[in-house]
């Protein structure tokens, strides 16, 4: 198995969870998507990492209770929390998107992720360097 390295451009900015930033910044597109808040010092916390068939769907669901963690569980170890989405990677295919979840899990180590982490099982290290 070869090692791989994705390069990933993360969403212009993180948007605040709440139902009317859907429409406008949540893509209906498969992904990886992070929930987000910040500390005093303006330092990010990763709360979870989803992996998507539609981020926006997915987002949906999580604000409206469809989907774990929710919006109560969420807003229940943050006051403030923003999403951001992997908007471009150098992926050969969606099943790729998979080792870009599993790696931003093993890296940010989310409250809310739990179980085994996604892998397309295609390589046998995977790391993602974030570009700007």
């Amino acid at each position: 198995m070869t090692d791989k390295v994705f390069k990933v451009r993360m969403s212009e900015r993180c948007f605040r969870f709440k139902p009317d930033a859907l429409p406008s910044h949540a893509p209906a597109k498969p992904g990886v998507y992070e929930f987000v808040t910040f500390d005093a010092a303006g330092a990010p916390k990763v709360l979870y990492v989803g992996l998507a068939q539609s981020v926006f769907q997915s987002l949906s669901d999580h604000l409206t209770n469809k989907a774990k963690p929710t919006s109560q569980d969420l807003f229940g170890a943050a006051k403030d929390v923003y999403f951001d989405y992997v908007a471009d990677a150098d992926i050969e295919s969606i099943d790729d998107l998979k080792d870009i979840a599993g790696f931003l899990i093993d890296k940010h180590k989310p409250q809310f992720n739990s179980g085994p982490k996604p892998s397309s099982g295609k390589y046998g290290a995977v790391t993602v360097q974030e570009l700007d």
